[in-house]
This record gives C-alpha cells, structure tokens and sequence, in this order.
C-alpha cells in the first residue's frame, strides 16, 4: 500500500530540544525548591506537560504553577542551543516528495512547537501540527494520531510513524499506523539509528509499495 502521510515526533525525533526540555523540567522544580534528582528524558517526555507535572507534583495549582515555570525556563532554553538532526530536513522533504503530507503530532504546547519548527527552519515541511493542547488526551492515547489522519484524510495503513519514546510507539501501535519506525529500541517497531537510516526504510517501503 502506497504511503500518503507521515506522522512524526519533535522533540528527540526531529530535533534536539529532549535535553533542552529536560533541562527546563529540572529548572522549574529547583524553583519551587522541589527535588530534581532522578528526572529523568525517559520519565519526562512523550506526554503532555500538564500530565507530566501531575506526575511529578499532583494534580492542582502546584502542577500548573510548575507548568508555567518549565514553559519559561524551555523558551529561555530555546534561543540558546537549538538544532535539527541531521537528515530531518531530507526526510520531511522527499516524505513530501513521495506523494505524502507531513503531520508532526508533539506532547509539546502549540506554542512551543511552533517555535521549534520555525526556529530550525523545518515548518515549511510540515502540512499539520497538532499539540499536546489540541486534544484531550496525549501520547499513549491514539487521539492526537487519529485527529492528524482525519484532517488530512489518510487512512492508518496508508501512514508511517516515527518517534523516539514508548508513548510514541503505543499511540502509533494503537492508531494501527502501517509502518513505525523508533530511534530508540522498542517493542512493536522497527528501531533505526538515526533519521537518515529512517529516510532508507521510507524509500524501501515506497519503492516496494
């Protein structure tokens, strides 16, 4: 079956910004003078930040004050070390160059994403953005998957998905996406090292469709 959409991650996927977040989490709990030892990548993204703080803090203003906290200290990250990895621009551009849109789907806020994107100069790549705030219910959860494959009518076999965490992978694996791809060894995926090695199986994958 021809592939028609490519549903990729941001963050440890496209660009570097996982430490940048990391780094930002663990600012924001020094500030409430909360402990920072054993945050860690995996513990930390993949999922939404209100649901990540809630993790951390519980449910209540706490989590939300923390929020708003990482979100400053994340935006302050940005403007000082921000890159996309290598083969991120070849891969969204000949996904495209296939026949296919381009939807990156991130537990990241609209805001922060989009600033990503733009910063690292791979939004004029991307056809939809959906964020951890466009849906109810964030990686694991299949939602902000299917919402990307409605708006841009694609159906699940027709779609291949790339991420770098468990959460990634689930919500891929749930969606029924045809082809899932991860930086990172997990079960239910086909593990490539780096996006360039992600570019190949594309083009295998298509050439034999």
């Amino acid at each position: 079956m021809m592939l028609r959409l490519a549903v990729l991650d941001l963050d440890g996927t496209l660009t570097n910004t996982a430490v940048l977040h990391l780094r930002a989490w663990r600012s924001a709990l020094a500030d409430l003078g909360l402990p920072e030892e054993g945050v860690s990548v995996e513990r930390l993204l993949g999922r939404r930040a209100i649901d990540i703080a809630t993790a951390l803090v519980g449910s209540g203003p706490l989590a939300w004050r923390l929020v708003r906290l990482k979100t400053m200290y994340y935006m302050e990250e940005l403007s000082m070390g921000l890159r996309p990895f290598p083969c991120a621009e070849a891969l969204l551009a000949e996904s495209r160059g296939m026949g296919m849109r381009v939807a990156v789907v991130t537990s990241s806020s609209r805001s922060s994403a989009a600033a990503v994107l733009r910063a690292t100069g791979l939004m004029e790549f991307v056809d939809l953005l959906v964020a951890g705030d466009d849906v109810d219910r964030g990686k694991p959860d299949p939602a902000p998957i299917l919402l990307a494959m409605r708006a841009l009518g694609a159906e699940p076999w027709e779609a291949y998905g790339l991420g770098d965490t468990v959460y990634d992978v689930a919500a891929y694996r749930a969606a029924g996406l045809s082809l899932i791809m991860s930086l990172n060894p997990i079960e239910g995926a086909i593990h490539v090292k780096d996006l360039c090695e992600a570019l190949q199986v594309v083009r295998r994958h298509s050439a034999s469709a």
